[in-house]
Order: C-alpha cells, then structure tokens, then sequence
C-alpha cells in the first residue's frame, strides 16, 4: 500500500495550476509526485487546499479510457468514476449501476469531479456502417473536489483501456493490480 502526503501542495499565492487538458506536462514544474503505473505510463498527483488532481500519461495511440474506483471520508461507499467519450459516475459495487447504452440518460451525472474524456473526431463509413472516430490521448487527467470527496486518505484503483502496448495490441492497465492494495493518498 502507498500512501502519499500533501505532496505538490501549492501556495495559491505562488503556484500555477494545472490545466483539465489531457496533458501532464504541467505536472513537473508544479512538483507534483509521479507513480508508476506500468512501464509505459505515469501517475502524476497534485492537490492545493480544494483539489486533487491525477494525470496519466499514456502510451502513443492509445485512448486510455478508464474506470476509477475512489473510496474516501466524504463517500457513503466507493464510488466508479468512468471516462471514455461520456463521463459517468456509479456506485463501484453496483453491476448494474453503470449506463447500458451510449444514449442513457445516466451518463454526465458526475458530482465533485471533472475529467477530459476521450476525443471524439467525426464519424467514418456511411448508412449503418457509419460509426464515431475518436482521437488517441496523450494522457488521462482528473480534478476532483475536496470539498466533496473530504480530507483524509483516499484509496484509488484504475482500469485502463485502450491502451496500446509496445506490439501493438490494446490491452488494459490495471493499478494497483492487487486490489486489497490500492493506492492510498493523503487529501489535507
């Protein structure tokens, strides 16, 4: 188990922020704190007095959709936090809690969070071939409110899709992969 202080903790005075753009960039220069979630992908984590923030990069051509399950003091139960070209949020041990078709009306109903989901590009083929283009991802960013999620430790757990591996293949990245062991950080 990890567990992580007020790491990159910024003086709003002093400190710039980062952007909610799928890019990490920004992360380094805030001093936020890195993880290593697979050989090809980082965690980067950053939080002031109101917000945590949590970016991963990804590998080239990959999507990163992802489904982040948070437990924390300001939750009754741990909540499923899902980005893909829709956001959504559900409680992590409902099976059925998550949306079951792309026009439910049950995605976009997220409370205390944002996240950049995965970019949508026009559409390709015709008639009923035709289908949605999305845009691969640098990275997968997340701001997540204090004030909803409370202070205290905060246990998170990741499921990455679409990523795309050094043969070429998609796959999934899952952190931690043992889950009685997620990652635990500090919200102060």
């Amino acid at each position: 188990m990890a567990l992580f202080s007020c790491f990159g903790c910024a003086e709003q005075s002093d400190a710039g922020y980062p952007l909610l753009d799928g890019a990490c960039g920004e992360y380094a220069d805030l001093g936020a704190q890195t993880v290593s979630l697979s050989q090809d992908m980082t965690l980067f984590v950053f939080q002031d007095q109101r917000y945590v923030w949590l970016c991963a990069s990804l590998p080239p051509e990959s999507f990163g959709a992802v489904d982040l399950v948070v437990d924390s003091p300001g939750l009754d139960a741990p909540r499923n936090l899902h980005v893909s070209a829709q956001l959504g949020e559900w409680a992590a041990e409902d099976e059925n809690g998550a949306p079951e078709t792309a026009e439910s009306d049950r995605w976009w109903r997220v409370s205390g969070w944002s996240a950049n989901p995965v970019r949508f590009n026009g559409y390709q083929g015709e008639g009923d071939r035709r289908r949605a283009k999305f845009i691969p991802s640098e990275a997968r960013e997340f701001q997540l409110s204090k004030a909803h999620f409370g202070r205290g430790p905060w246990s998170l757990r990741f499921e990455f899709g679409l990523v795309k591996s050094p043969n070429g293949d998609f796959e999934s990245v899952i952190f931690p992969e043992d889950a009685a062991s997620p990652l635990i950080i500090e919200a102060e």
